[in-house]
């Protein structure tokens, strides 16, 4: 329909009209319904019962970390590390509000190990300033912060699907429009908000679960610009005070936004631009289109006489953006230039995520492929850690007619389809050629829409299709969904946490301590036991070590770690226990260990098992010097 509305515009050789049509580019979007809003507060409910993480490690408490840095490096003229007076725990409440703002710019200037720029621009502004009440509450505001993109997530995730089933009432027989847009917010809430790999991630420092929202809102662009066209050319009453529009300008600002999420977003654009030159070169009409188009003088398609208010912000939202951009690719750039990659752990035990085909036969690579696939589909969807091989296999099973079904019932669909299939071959592509994992992992959530988006959407189709005749059907379903996956994510999440007897335990040897000697890690360098919470840095505060506090046989120091056990005989832990403890606990020391609390468990953040690095084990020490 978009298509015969612009050959009649420019049928009349009018360059007026063409800026006109230009204009009245909107993009509707669905209004979620009372479902939707319901479930958004009982998932952020069940996301406040489980709280943030109760173990943290350098991935997620690091960017945090540095700001910490920064505000003392503001009040002190010593430079870090070389004085734990620096990294030491601060007495929050003495923040300086300029020092603080200061710190969180500088920052999100900088970026933070290989993270986006703007990943600091969304968290640390909204988080940070909760410091002055202490590190649960900026912990708690991370996971507020982390639930709204969960639910704009589910919000985009809900729209795409509502449109592609409303594209399909001319061709197949749907029975209540209505009831499958219920349907479909019940499902898009349920599978983002207790998904534990998103929930888990998007509740600290490391928040992969942006870049998913980039996914969405790019197939929301072709989604989105059918409804309005359906809306302005119909006038079907399904439309009615259910959807609201967007104009061209702000959806392209909020494109270019979307593109800055994440750095992987590049596989997302390069996908789109394939599956763009495929579907121009095999569909006639849009390339005569575009040619006409070119053939006219140049024109800026803004409004002629706009309103000052628009101007100014749009001026604004338009340097911004510019600036974050800046950020973003010369980190993008020096990344690339250091060829820089996915760490090891992430291509999974054994590296059975691995495509290389110089190291591995067509064979190999092949069965990498399939696994990593498959395991992408089920990390996206199953929400318990125990039984992923087999949900895997079903999901992959699955996964296939569900893409068949979308190449075949509508254009929408098919144009859907196949930018999801495109993003999936660039990404696959590019993991042949670089250094960049498709695995199943933090790094690849933002290509879970490509199976959540097929998946629903057969899914849905099959139960209007099928299941529906039943009345009980109708109420076993949301009620067994439900449960299962509320406690999926229940299970999950907790399986990777410290339970409350082991939290105790770490915090009595932490406070039966005269000393904790440590600046940005103590014998591993991925642990920092005060930045778990209130109760843990209260146990720690005021214990750095000084000339009149060192350790000896009878003033003890507190040692933790996460990652791996305290070794006094080992070389490489003492000579790190020295460098970040400012020669405190010398390498030459002679130490005995007095008390220690050690329980390994080899459960990461990342959901799939064969994928992870650290697991979430907890070893603490109190350690004296030897008479």
């Amino acid at each position: 329909m978009s298509v015969i509305f612009i050959q009649k515009m420019i049928s009349k050789s009018n360059k007026e009209n063409l800026v006109n049509y230009f204009n009245s580019i909107k993009f509707s979007f669905w209004k979620p319904s009372l479902i939707f809003y319901l479930l958004a507060v009982f998932s952020f409910l069940f996301w406040l019962i489980i709280g943030p993480s109760s173990w943290r490690n350098v991935d997620d408490y690091g960017t945090f970390f540095d700001v910490i840095k920064k505000i003392n490096s503001f009040e002190s003229s010593n430079n870090f590390p070389l004085s734990s007076q620096i990294a030491y725990p601060i007495d929050f409440q003495s923040i300086k509000p300029i020092n603080l703002l200061q710190a969180t710019l500088k920052t999100c200037r900088e970026g933070w190990g290989t993270y986006p720029p703007l990943w600091g621009f969304i968290y640390l502004p909204l988080t940070i300033p909760f410091l002055k009440f202490g590190l649960d509450w900026t912990r708690f505001a991370t996971l507020v912060v982390g639930f709204i993109s969960a639910v704009l997530t589910a919000y985009l995730l809900s729209n795409n699907i509502t449109t592609i089933f409303y594209s399909f009432k001319d061709k197949i027989r749907i029975k209540n429009f209505q009831r499958i847009r219920y349907l479909i917010d019940f499902l898009s809430i349920l599978i983002v908000c207790f998904n534990p790999e998103l929930m888990l991630h998007a509740s600290s420092y490391m928040p992969y679960q942006l870049p998913a929202i980039s996914t969405l809102i790019c197939l929301s662009l072709f989604t989105s610009f059918y409804t309005y066209q359906i809306k302005i050319n119909g006038s079907n009453q399904t439309f009615s005070n259910k959807t609201f529009d967007i104009p061209l300008l702000y959806t392209l600002l909020i494109i270019w936004l979307s593109s800055l999420l994440g750095f992987q977003t590049i596989f997302l654009y390069l996908g789109i631009l394939l599956a763009s030159f495929y579907f121009l070169f095999t569909e006639k009409q849009p390339l005569k289109i575009i040619k006409k188009i070119y053939r006219k003088n140049s024109v800026i398609f803004i409004n002629k006489k706009p309103k000052f208010y628009s101007t100014l912000g749009i001026t604004f939202s338009i340097s911004l953006l510019l600036g974050f951009s800046k950020y973003h690719y010369f980190k993008l750039i020096s990344i690339i230039s250091q060829n820089e990659g996915t760490a090891q752990w992430a291509y999974g035990d054994g590296l059975l995520y691995k495509l290389d085909l110089q190291s591995y036969s067509l064979n190999t690579n092949f069965i990498h492929l399939v696994h990593a696939i498959s395991r992408l589909a089920s990390l996206s969807i199953y929400p318990f850690r125990n039984g992923q091989g087999f949900s895997s296999f079903v999901l992959f099973l699955f996964v296939i007619p569900s893409f068949v079904f979308l190449f075949r019932v509508t254009k929408l669909s098919r144009i859907v389809a196949l930018i999801i299939f495109s993003v999936l071959l660039i990404t696959i592509s590019f993991s042949f050629k670089g250094n960049y994992a498709f695995a199943p992992s933090r790094h690849n959530i933002y290509l879970f829409p490509c199976f959540w988006i097929p998946v629903i959407t057969y899914f849905v189709y099959l139960c209007d299709q099928a299941f529906y005749n039943f009345w009980n059907f109708k109420f076993l379903l949301p009620i067994s969904l439900s449960l299962f996956f509320t406690i999926g994510l229940f299970v999950s999440t907790n399986s990777v946490n410290y339970t409350n007897y082991q939290r105790e335990k770490l915090y009595q040897m932490a406070d039966k301590s005269n000393i904790y000697p440590s600046t940005i890690g103590q014998h591993d360098l991925w642990s920092l036991y005060w930045t778990h919470g209130d109760k843990e840095w209260s146990s720690v505060v005021g214990k750095e070590c000084s000339i009149n506090n060192r350790i000896t046989s009878t003033n003890l120091a507190f040692i933790y770690g996460h990652s791996e056990p305290l070794q006094l005989n080992n070389e490489e832990q003492r000579k790190s226990l020295e460098v970040f403890s400012d020669g405190c606990i010398k390498k030459s020391d002679s130490l005995q260990i007095v008390d220690s609390y050690e329980f390994k468990r080899d459960i990461h953040f990342e959901m799939d098992k064969f994928v992870g690095w650290s697991g979430s084990s907890a070893y603490g020490y109190l350690i004296s010097k030897l008479n």
